[in-house]
C-alpha cells in the first residue's frame, strides 16, 4: 500500500511522541512523500486578573505564546524527519483536536493519519473524551492508532 501524505497530530505531550518512530518506518516502507505534522490550539476564553484588578495578561497574548511555543515545538519535530530527507510541513488549527484533524483531512489530501491515544477509561475519558475515537469514527482516510507505553 501507497501512502503519499501521512498526518502526525501531536499535542505536545511524550506519549504522543511515541508514535514518531512508526512514522519514520511507514514513511520509509510506503513511499510516503510528505509528512505534515498538526498541532490544535484551540482559543482560550478566561482571562487572569492581577491583585490591582488590572488585567494581568491578555487572551490575545496568551494564544500568541502558546501558537509560538506549538510551532517552535513542531519545528523541532519537522527538523528530525527533515533531516533524513522527507518534505515536512506543520499546521497549527484553532479549532479543537478531533475538529482539527478532521477539517485537515477534509481539506487536504491525506492518505494516512498516525496517531497515539492516551488510553483513558473510566470518567477520565468522560470528561475528557477521546480524540482517537472520534477521529476513527468519522474520518474518511485510514487511521493509524498507536498505544503508548506509560511510565507508571
Amino acid at each position: 500500500m501507497m501512502y503519499n501524505h501521512i498526518l502526525v497530530p501531536l499535542d505536545g505531550s511524550p506519549l504522543a511522541e511515541q508514535v514518531l518512530p512508526h512514522v519514520h518506518e511507514l514513511a520509509a516502507n510506503t513511499g510516503a512523500t510528505r509528512i505534515t505534522l498538526l498541532r490544535a490550539v484551540p482559543p482560550i476564553f478566561t482571562t487572569s486578573v492581577d491583585y490591582s484588578g488590572m488585567l494581568a495578561t491578555t487572551t490575545t497574548d496568551t494564544l500568541e505564546t502558546m501558537e509560538n511555543e506549538a510551532r517552535d515545538y513542531l519545528e523541532r519535530i519537522a527538523a528530525q524527519f527533515r533531516a533524513e530527507g522527507y518534505a515536512v510541513q506543520i499546521e497549527l488549527s484553532s479549532l479543537p483536536a478531533a475538529e482539527a484533524i478532521l477539517d485537515y483531512v477534509e481539506n487536504q489530501h491525506v492518505d494516512l493519519i498516525t496517531i497515539a491515544t492516551h488510553g483513558r477509561s473510566g470518567i477520565s475519558r468522560w470528561v475528557f473524551g477521546s480524540v482517537t475515537q472520534k477521529v476513527v469514527q468519522v474520518c474518511p482516510a485510514p487511521v493509524f492508532v498507536f498505544r503508548p507505553q506509560h511510565d507508571d
